[in-house]
């Protein structure tokens, strides 16, 4: 199969495009500072602007697209502020299905995300019940999702929504709490709590973000919206303890002006994605840091 990757050069993105190229399909991978053209064993690197006819010259020929790029909420973003998500988020995802049809392409897969939810909706998250979004951020990707399920049938397309939790893995940014763990155990430095010990958040390994998309893409799925997570949600105490386990850095731990009070556990019902993609999270907690740190010696000793 050729496959077309937008945010190829990300995080995910990155995974993905090994993994594909790994299992003998051909890639396209699109991203904003990539060269002009480059192409090796399998995989053709294209520089895109996300206008639609630029998307639409890197589509020839292609049979699926797995849509990750987009903008991020950052710190320094206003929560309630739309503005910088348009774009990126909204507008090229109108492009990318617009140039789908235009290029005859009949299946596309697009990374949307857990924060579409919020404490207005019920735990687990459901995708039967509507989304009541976390931020600006989740109502844009919210948006690109109901977007590309306006359009797609009018394009042909089987359009696949993938809703994932907070992805971590080695060469993921440093700023959730998890990744800031990893990177004081890695240093061997004291991991210091704060606030309420219990706040927990659904963690997924980005091996299984890849697995997620690879069943996406299988000719036996129709298509549809899918939570993606690890079926549970790990609190802030148990994500640094299983960090110093795991990084060699046990029992460096401290709180400070820390609690622990009832929350609640604001995770995804992945069990729509098992019954209907097949799929499920491979690794825990525990395994996915294992493999974190494996991947990352790896890389070290290339």
């Amino acid at each position: 199969m050729k496959v077309a990757v937008t945010g190829a050069s990300g995080f995910i993105g990155r995974y993905l495009v090994e993994t594909l190229i790994g299992d003998g399909h051909q890639v396209v991978a699109l991203g904003r500072a990539n060269s002009d053209k480059s192409a090796r064993g399998g995989l053709t690197a294209l520089k895109t602007d996300y206008s639609e006819e630029s998307l639409k010259a890197a589509f020839a020929g292609v049979q699926a697209i797995v849509h990750l790029a987009g903008r991020r909420m950052t710190r320094e973003d206003e929560p309630n502020r739309l503005a910088p998500f348009m774009e990126p988020n909204v507008l090229a995802t109108e492009n990318l299905m617009r140039a789908a049809k235009a290029a005859g392409v009949g299946k596309v897969v697009i990374a949307s995300t857990i924060a579409v939810y919020s404490a207005k909706n019920e735990v687990p998250y459901r995708e039967t019940e509507v989304p009541l979004t976390l931020n600006a951020y989740g109502l844009s990707k919210l948006m690109a999702e109901q977007y590309a399920n306006l359009y797609a049938p009018t394009a042909g397309v089987v359009l696949t929504n993938l809703r994932f939790a907070a992805v971590y893995g080695h060469g993921e940014k440093g700023t959730p709490a998890l990744m800031r763990f990893i990177n004081e155990a890695t240093e061997k430095r004291t991991l210091t709590l704060q606030g309420n010990r219990l706040i927990s958040i659904d963690q997924l390994y980005v091996r299984d973000a890849v697995g997620a998309v690879l069943a996406a893409l299988d000719d036996k799925n129709a298509g549809g919206t899918f939570n993606i997570g690890c079926g549970d949600a790990y609190s802030v105490v148990q994500m640094a303890e299983t960090v110093n386990a795991v990084f060699g850095n046990a029992g460096n731990l401290v709180t400070e002006n820390s609690h622990e009070a009832p929350v609640r556990k604001n995770r995804m019902d992945i069990a729509h994605a098992a019954a209907v993609l097949g799929w499920r999270p491979r690794y825990g907690l525990a395994e996915g840091l294992a493999d974190f740190l494996a991947t990352r010696e790896k890389a070290c000793d290339r």
